[in-house]
């Protein structure tokens, strides 16, 4: 055996798997050209200070962090946010608003590897700049739930809050930014009573504790019943109160886009990135505790780079966590090896089967042609093996005739036809 081994939290895609990813990779991208988001591409390491922006202290601690032979300090991107954002405060900052980035690619964590979360990992990437309205935020929520309902992903929902409901209570009790960050990290943590503790210890007041007592309890499915609830408790607390009408101005866009769309509204939920400043959202299926993908607004980001004051709201699928969802719910990924088998019998018929391979792919039809020199049932073996849809015959005989013959793998129906008759099978 050998002494190299695959690096701990890393993946090899074998064929199946790399092409499971590439469909859903390309769902992804035919998404994107719906709502009309031009892809860019950025790249796989990025100065550590930015990427340390605001990403939150679990991100920073677990980033692939190194000194280039330059002596900078580099890392590889954990996530495309932060890249995106220095493109708008330099390259794209006067492009014309708004504008709408799509990317995807692999990212890199160094978390402990476990079910659905690897060093290594694919997303697929949507961010909306310039516009601060309510739109824009639903267009990214209808996006979500169109991509998922492309996929085939079942039941799945979108649990969603806003960072103002907790910030906006948290500032009017006089609690600084970075104090607040801490108390959002153990929300999301899911650690409420830590939250509370923490919170005591900043000196939110004891109204201010049993309000965020009062929130950290309302649950219900009916979207509407959570937001009157969290008004009702919320009163006192201006911003708060603007930061749940925001969101049920959004709620109510995204059920007149789509009224299948499932929604989850949750007061108290909070996400690991710091620089979120209003909406937030994950995706779950009942089969995962782990969500399938997330995002949400973050207007101060860009200046942080930088750049012009530039609204934004935006959304992160993992592509790994989709495939695992898709598996769990025994959904079949529709992927349909569209390749011919070219067989050769003896030696004098492959310069003629090269030629054909050749002008078959000139039409665009996937070829693989038998190069181990073994009979034709051992060849039809290795054809059914590797999936291939049909099996293109031709000896010294055929090609007298100048016909091949052409079996159907999947019927197992066989027939001899001429080369033009040949094209036209194959091309429909």
């Amino acid at each position: 055996m050998s002494k190299f081994q695959r690096i701990r939290g890393m993946r090899d895609f074998l064929p199946s798997d790399a092409a499971k990813l590439r469909h859903i990779e390309a769902a992804t991208r035919d998404v994107a050209g719906l709502y009309g988001f031009a892809e860019i591409i950025t790249p796989l390491i990025e100065h550590y200070d930015l990427l340390a922006v605001k990403s939150g202290e679990e991100i920073k601690t677990r980033m692939y962090v190194f000194n280039d032979l330059g002596g900078r300090k580099i890392a590889l991107r954990p996530e495309f946010t932060a890249s995106i954002a220095r493109l708008m405060a330099t390259t794209l900052r006067n492009e014309p608003k708004p504008l709408r980035l799509f990317s995807t690619g692999t990212l890199y964590r160094y978390d402990e590897p476990q079910f659905g979360r690897y060093r290594e990992f694919w997303q697929s990437n949507y961010e909306i700049f310039g516009s601060k309205r309510p739109e824009a935020d639903a267009e990214i929520l209808s996006l979500t739930h169109q991509l998922m309902r492309k996929l085939e992903v079942q039941k799945f929902w979108l649990k969603m809050g806003d960072v103002g409901i907790l910030r906006g209570l948290l500032t009017e009790e006089e609690v600084e930014e970075e104090r607040q960050n801490r108390i959002l990290q153990l929300l999301d943590a899911k650690r409420w009573e830590d939250a509370l503790k923490t919170a005591k210890s900043f000196k939110v007041s004891t109204k201010g504790i049993t309000t965020l007592k009062k929130i950290f309890a309302i649950k219900d499915r009916d979207p509407s019943k959570v937001l009157q609830k969290t008004m009702k408790v919320l009163k006192d607390y201006e911003s708060g109160v603007n930061a749940v009408e925001n969101l049920e101005e959004i709620v109510n866009l995204c059920k007149r886009s789509s009224d299948e769309m499932d929604i989850l509204v949750e007061p108290r939920f909070a996400r690991g990135l710091e620089y979120y400043t209003g909406m937030i959202f994950e995706v779950f299926v009942p089969e995962m505790d782990i969500s399938l993908g997330g995002g949400g607004r973050y207007d101060k980001l860009v200046e942080m780079f930088g750049g012009e004051s530039t609204p934004a709201v935006g959304v992160a699928h993992g592509l790994d966590r989709i495939s695992l969802a898709l598996e769990k719910q025994n959904t079949p990924q529709k992927i349909l090896r569209q390749v011919v088998a070219l067989v050769p019998i003896g030696e004098k018929a492959v310069p003629k089967a090269v030629e054909l391979a050749s002008q078959l792919r000139k039409r665009g039809i996937h070829v693989e042609m038998e190069i181990m020199g073994r009979t034709v049932s051992r060849a039809l073996q290795d054809a059914d093996r590797r999936e291939a849809s049909h099996a293109i015959i031709m000896g010294p005989k055929e090609i007298a005739e100048k016909k091949v013959m052409l079996r159907d793998l999947r019927t197992r129906q066989q027939r001899l036809i001429d080369i033009q008759e040949l094209f036209k099978t194959l091309e429909r």
